[in-house]
């Protein structure tokens, strides 16, 4: 069978490139004095996030891609669990670096003092906190498991119709809500920030440059592309993967939301 080898090869790639970049961007975080700000707190919890995401598929579901170890599929829930968790967490400090920056334009006289360093800790501390709690009560504690699918490769949701059911209002329509008030935020504060700037350059007498132009272009195409492709995610898994019938491509597209953190670093 060479499909499962084709799967556990796209799954060391992707993962173990994210692995690296996730950390060579959080050690790179590290060392920048810039990156010291609660922006900076932000960036390096994201890339926590994407690391322990692409550790999750590259130690525990590549191996079980390439032998069906029944002990492992048989507690997978319990990596399901911390896959979703992490992936909840990811989203909603995506939502918090979007308040940073529509704080830091917008209402910039309190930006210190509501995304102090502390303040930032504590917000980050309570999202880890609540995401944790929420996923285990809805996909452990009710029995609604994100488990190891043998047919697919990969994690997906206990199929009764309680959990489906369940899963679309807590997965779906929570996060697709995170996202699109994710990429609306982020959209705002560029057209503000890019406003702002050339009002003052204006008032200076000073025409935009050329890379000033390209880097705000940059900011807008980042933001957009990254809100996309997290919406992909989810409207993949839930609304294209149930229609596919080869298995690799049915593979690629229910991981998606998984390999997306791979990608960001």
């Amino acid at each position: 069978m060479y499909q499962p080898l084709i799967v556990a090869a796209i799954t060391f790639l992707i993962t173990t490139l994210g692995a690296i970049t996730n950390i060579l961007v959080f050690m790179s975080a590290q060392r920048m004095s810039s990156m010291n700000s609660s922006f900076g707190i932000i960036t390096k919890n994201q890339a926590v996030c994407n690391t322990i995401m692409c550790l999750i598929f590259l130690l525990y579901v590549f191996p079980m891609q390439l032998s069906d170890v029944v002990f492992l599929i048989k507690y997978s829930h319990f990596l399901g669990l911390a896959a979703m968790s992490i992936y909840e967490i990811s989203n909603f400090l995506h939502l918090l670096i979007a308040l940073n920056r529509f704080c830091a334009i917008f209402i910039s006289s309190h930006y210190e003092k509501i995304f102090s360093k502390f303040g930032t800790n504590i917000m980050i501390q309570v999202i880890w906190v609540v995401a944790l709690i929420m996923c285990s009560i809805f996909y452990e504690f009710i029995g609604c498991y994100f488990s190891y699918d043998e047919i697919s490769w990969t994690f997906g949701f206990l199929g009764t119709e309680k959990c489906t059911r369940l899963t679309w209002y807590t997965d779906f329509a929570l996060n697709t809500v995170l996202i699109v008030l994710t990429l609306f935020i982020n959209l705002l504060t560029a057209f503000k920030a890019g406003r702002h700037s050339r009002s003052l350059m204006n008032a200076a007498g000073i025409k935009m440059s050329k890379r000033q132009k390209q880097r705000e272009l940059g900011f807008i195409k980042q933001t957009f592309f990254q809100g996309i492709s997290m919406f992909a995610g989810q409207f993949t898994y839930y609304l294209i993967a149930p229609l596919l019938t080869n298995p690799i491509l049915l593979f690629l597209v229910a991981s998606l939301w998984a390999f997306m953190h791979a990608v960001e670093g």
